[in-house]
């Protein structure tokens, strides 16, 4: 039921439901999950609260090293967070929490259900030579991807698990992937990697339908996706779903006072380091719409436009009558909000934008993306390939509001929402 009470509340845009919606939607499914683990024969992660909250604390840290091996790959970004940095902070920390459960609870089930249980082969031989050769090979995997990441980004869901796994081997025996290679079993493996892939197909579409979310810009792969990934790109969540398992069963047993203090400084120490670079727009505001003066401000929100989106599609007669507003101003302010609510431009760049004249989601779609990237670059966003997807999808929302009655004026097109 709260899934499906997210889900309405999602489409009537009832805040915060459409910010927070990957929140909302993700921790119900982790309970389906759960239960569905529990009528199988297992055991509830809810009747163990302690190893539940070392679950979700240990999945945010794990997900924070990836982010701040994205700082150098830039292979994806985050549109629409709360401006409020503690809002942020906590609803990124939360969301990341629920990274672990979403791949470990899919194997638990596929366990419980008997799947894969006898995929077995010859033992493969691990002598201690290719244990210790598999930690620096992922060492040195992992600093060729950061000195390379145009080129080699790929190897990142890889060369983690070859650092990872080789000390879980050498402490856990039992829990190692490698341990199954050596016994020749493959049914755990397999069923990670099965489990990584429905985790990743509800990740992406559920982000898709967000409004904060993240947006992929993977060089070569930008121009054709499902949802918000490349196709080929879930192949990455099969093997991503094997370092979860090692670097989860690596940390798990050093849950303890004295790893908190390091942990805590980590993650803060990334977030601090995601808003810089990955986090490109906050939540557009009525209050800081570009190009609005603080008395039309004030008549739109006493007329109830008081979020942005709901702005960007409302008649331009319908603006200027209900908030006692004349047709062009009234035209100027849904252009701006149809700007910033684009593809996660947000009101900053979209600011950046009207002052250099790109001033409509039409003027946009004409523009070339490495003058704008040069107009609008501020700090670390936009990069190249986030212009890229801007004027992508201001082609697409001009496109769409071709034949339409207002495409006669500049206050044509469609709901920026819908250009996915």
């Amino acid at each position: 039921m709260v899934l499906i009470a997210a889900a309405v509340l999602r489409y009537y845009e009832v805040p915060p439901v459409p910010t927070w919606f990957y929140v909302f939607a993700w921790y119900p499914t982790l309970v389906i999950l759960d239960q569905a683990v529990v009528l199988a024969g297992g055991d509830s992660l809810l009747a163990r609260p302690r190893e539940l909250a070392g679950m979700l604390w240990w999945s945010a840290v794990i997900w924070f090293l990836f982010e701040a091996i994205n700082f150098r790959l830039r292979n994806w970004y985050y549109v629409f967070l709360p401006a409020n940095l503690i809002e942020r902070w906590a609803g990124i920390t939360v969301s990341l929490a629920t990274v672990v459960p979403a791949v470990l609870l899919p194997e638990r089930l596929l366990d419980r259900l008997g799947v894969w249980h006898r995929l077995e082969s010859r033992p493969v031989a691990l002598r201690p030579h290719d244990l210790r050769f598999a930690f620096p090979l992922g060492c040195a995997t992992l600093a060729a991807t950061l000195a390379f990441p145009r080129y080699l980004h790929p190897l990142t869901w890889g060369a983690v698990w070859l650092i990872a796994e080789p000390l879980l081997y050498r402490t856990d025996p039992e829990r190692s992937l490698f341990g199954d290679m050596a016994r020749g079993r493959w049914g755990r493996i397999a069923r990670l990697m099965a489990a990584g892939l429905f985790a990743g197909i509800l990740w992406e579409s559920i982000n898709s339908v967000a409004r904060g979310k993240w947006i992929y810009t993977v060089p070569f792969l930008e121009h054709v996706k499902l949802f918000e990934m490349p196709p080929i790109g879930f192949v990455g969540f099969t093997f991503f779903a094997l370092e979860v398992w090692s670097l989860y069963h690596l940390l798990l047993p050093r849950t303890e006072p004295r790893t908190l203090a390091p942990s805590l400084l980590f993650a803060v120490l990334v977030l601090a380091g995601m808003d810089r670079l990955t986090v490109s727009s906050t939540t557009p505001l009525l209050a800081d719409l570009p190009g609005v003066t603080n008395d039309v401000g004030s008549r739109l929100q006493r007329a109830g436009y008081t979020d942005l989106f709901r702005l960007a599609r409302a008649p331009v007669a319908e603006l200027a009558y209900r908030a006692g507003i004349s047709p062009d101003e009234a035209r100027a302010a849904r252009e701006a909000a149809r700007l910033s609510t684009l593809r996660g431009i947000g009101t900053r760049h979209a600011a950046a934008l009207i002052a250099s004249g790109i001033g409509t989601v039409e003027a946009l779609a004409q523009a070339d993306p490495e003058r704008v990237s040069r107009i609008a670059h501020g700090s670390a966003h936009p990069t190249l390939a986030e212009v890229r997807v801007w004027v992508r999808a201001a082609e697409t929302a001009a496109g769409a509001g071709q034949g339409r009655p207002e495409t006669q004026g500049p206050g044509a097109g469609t709901s920026p929402e819908v250009t996915r």
